[in-house]
C-alpha cells in the first residue's frame, strides 16, 4: 500500500511539474524562431573581437562593425556586464 502511494506522488509530481514548465519552454522556442540576434553579457577582459573568436566567426572584422552598428555603439570599448545583441 505504501508502496503504491509512493507511485501515485510521483507521477502526481510528474504531471504537475510538466504542466507548469512546458509554456516557457516552448515561449523560449518560439522567441529563438522569432529573433535572429542573440544577446552576450560581457565578462571581464571581453572586447568584440575575443567575443568574435569565442563565437568562431569567420570574419572579424565584420563581424564588429555588424555588432557596433546593431548596438548603436559608437567605439568597440565594452563595460563588464553590458549586454549586446550578437546579429
Amino acid at each position: 500500500m505504501n508502496n503504491l502511494k509512493n507511485v501515485l506522488y510521483l507521477v502526481t509530481f510528474v504531471v504537475v511539474f510538466s504542466y507548469i514548465s512546458t509554456p516557457f519552454l516552448i515561449n523560449d522556442k518560439q522567441q529563438v524562431a522569432i529573433s535572429d540576434e542573440i544577446s552576450y553579457k560581457v565578462v571581464k577582459g571581453d572586447n568584440l573581437w575575443n567575443i568574435g573568436y569565442k563565437l568562431n566567426v569567420d570574419d572579424i572584422s565584420k563581424f564588429i562593425f555588424e555588432v557596433k552598428k546593431v548596438n548603436n555603439l559608437a567605439e568597440s570599448k565594452l563595460s563588464v556586464d553590458q549586454i549586446i545583441k550578437i546579429p
